[in-house]
């Protein structure tokens, strides 16, 4: 009785933590990150024993090779607290996606968006191509609040069909639109590193990126309506048609979802914010403000309230998950046998199609060993000099963005499988085996684009 009257109020702990991280923010200092980092561990031991088994076998795997990297390496045992703090932040991004969810069901705008992803659809092979569709237009703006929107408006909007079928349109629809809006968004981090890497104009790779999309959309859409093709959609109700409010009220939607953007993009580029932390913050005033405009304030708090702290309290998978996840990531960082990640490129140097194969198949291997994409773009940023002197910088910005993009969908341990694994009550593995091939897809059409630019830079 005391430990669930303990999870009732945890959020407070987490919400001192998270303050504590934004503080780092403005003043770097080492105790306090080492202090967040100690806060970090008691967050992993509360929540272990509440975490499903697949994230406790996880966490364990990910504190055993992060162990071995560590011993392997001159690390002082003083810096060990500090390598579980940088996740923190990610964490609290996920503390306060509710809110925008909340201002979405308060404005009645889940209802629209209900209708957007189908109306009286008979295949779901329909309503595959138009749910990509729609998760392609919400990420593009909202990142990973869409996921949990588009996500939670197919499950009623399949709540008649088989749950394995519906968990698998689910998972593969979704998952797939979102990667694709990531690959030509200014916002992507994995995008946004890159250029950093290669130096490259953005406007420059902006429509190679859209063309990846494109081609990735049209030839999954493909895919997704003769995987679906004999599955029907029960009847939900919804007009297919837009009436006169409900386009007024779509309109309303996408300028909201502009201004949204526009508001990250000034903490982002004039305020100097990092995007994860202009994200986060930005979430909660702009969803209140909306609300406000809305009339739906007390609407706004009557949903989001309950869900923040429902969802604040049950961050046990993602705690284990992305805690572990930040020690296993540090150490191997500074561990020697990141050397040897680094040794082929070296060896493959005046081949460029097999530098491009190589790249592409590293960024996989190394999300399905769990290491997050935006490491393994930092060990290739330590051949950055070998890389530009074999690649123009478009087509390596190109190569490395999409190479790294395409396995969002298929990354065990990434946020938005963890995010959408949780949703589903299923196993980020399944989730993995729909989408890998969806992976190799859109990375071979990375490379193949990429390849193309040599011939024009």
């Amino acid at each position: 009785m005391w430990n669930t009257r303990l999870f009732q109020h945890i959020y407070v702990f987490y919400l001192f933590v998270f303050l504590l991280d934004v503080i780092y923010l403005f003043w770097s200092h080492a105790s306090l990150y080492t202090t967040i980092g100690l806060l970090a561990i008691v967050m992993i031991v509360i929540n272990f024993k509440e975490a499903d088994r697949v994230f406790k076998i996880l966490g364990m795997i990910l504190l055993s090779a992060g162990g071995f990297f560590y011993f392997s390496s001159d690390i002082s045992i003083v810096q060990i607290p500090s390598f579980f703090a940088g996740n923190i932040g990610l964490l609290f991004l996920l503390s306060m996606l509710p809110w925008m969810n909340s201002v979405v069901k308060a404005g009645r705008y889940n209802k629209l968006l209900q209708t957007l992803l189908g109306g009286n659809v008979k295949k779901m092979g329909d309503l595959y191509v138009r749910g990509e569709a729609t998760m392609v237009s919400l990420a593009a703006f909202l990142n990973l609040s869409s996921a949990t929107i588009s996500q939670d408006l197919l499950k009623n909007q399949l709540k008649k069909s088989n749950a394995n079928v519906r968990n698998r349109f689910i998972a593969m629809s979704t998952l797939r639109g979102y990667s694709l809006a990531l690959l030509w968004s200014p916002l992507e981090i994995l995008l946004a590193t890159s250029i950093f890497i290669t130096n490259a104009n953005y406007l420059e790779v902006l429509p190679w990126m859209l063309l990846v999309a494109l081609l990735g959309f049209a030839f999954d859409s493909i895919i997704g309506k003769i995987t679906f093709r004999n599955e029907v959609v029960e009847e939900v109700g919804t007009p297919t048609k837009l009436g006169a409010s409900s386009k007024k009220k779509l309109m309303e939607f996408i300028v909201a979802l502009v201004l949204f953007l526009m508001v990250v993009v000034f903490l982002t580029n004039v305020i100097q914010f990092n995007f994860l932390f202009a994200v986060t913050i930005a979430l909660f005033p702009f969803a209140y403000i909306w609300a406000l405009l809305l009339k739906r304030k007390r609407s706004f708090f009557q949903i989001g309230w309950p869900n923040w702290k429902r969802q604040t309290n049950h961050l046990h998978n993602f705690i284990v998950l992305l805690l572990t996840l930040s020690f296993f990531t540090e150490t191997l960082n500074a561990s020697p046998y990141l050397r040897y990640l680094q040794d082929p490129l070296v060896a493959l140097e005046g081949h460029q199609v097999y530098i491009m194969l190589f790249i592409q198949a590293t960024f996989l291997i190394m999300t399905l060993l769990g290491v997050h994409p935006i490491a393994t773009m930092g060990i290739f940023g330590g051949v950055s000099e070998l890389l530009l002197s074999a690649f123009p910088s478009v087509t390596l910005t190109i190569l490395l963005a999409s190479s790294a993009i395409a396995t969002v969908p298929s990354a065990p341990y990434g946020l938005i499988v963890t995010l959408t694994s949780v949703g589903l009550k299923m196993n980020p593995y399944k989730i993995v085996l729909e989408n890998i091939s969806y992976s190799l897809m859109c990375g071979f059409i990375g490379v193949l684009i990429a390849y193309c630019t040599l011939f024009l830079y």
